[in-house]
């Protein structure tokens, strides 16, 4: 479907509830960047989140706060090998790509030999 911008969205309604895939964005207000940051986490997913602001260090304080595995401010997010991708709570465990996709599938070991 098309790219849809949603407003004045009650918090009872599924797509408030759920993690939703597509082209959707969801605008609401707020009182302050607490009220964003406990809206945000209460919900069991946190693949991903984005914030658009002009403020560097309230990006930090949202980037810090919100939990989820990718955080992206003023842009859609980015996908590269070399970045990971992955997210926490519900929407996953652990991370694709980038060296913690590798770290993924190793095991450490430490091995320790006298004499």
């Amino acid at each position: 479907f098309e790219p849809t911008v949603l407003t004045n969205v009650p918090e009872t309604a599924r797509i408030m509830n759920e993690e939703p895939f597509g082209p959707v964005a969801v605008m609401l207000p707020f009182k302050d960047t607490d009220e964003v940051l406990e809206r945000a986490n209460k919900l069991p997913y946190g693949l991903a989140s984005y914030a658009f602001t002009h403020d560097t260090k309230l990006a930090t304080k949202v980037a810090d706060g919100l939990e989820a595995g990718m955080v992206s401010i003023n842009h859609h997010g980015l996908a590269l090998p070399e970045t990971p991708f992955g997210g926490i709570k519900d929407s996953g465990f652990g991370h694709e790509q980038g060296i913690e996709g590798l770290q993924a599938y190793l095991s450490a070991k430490f091995v320790s030999h006298l004499g």
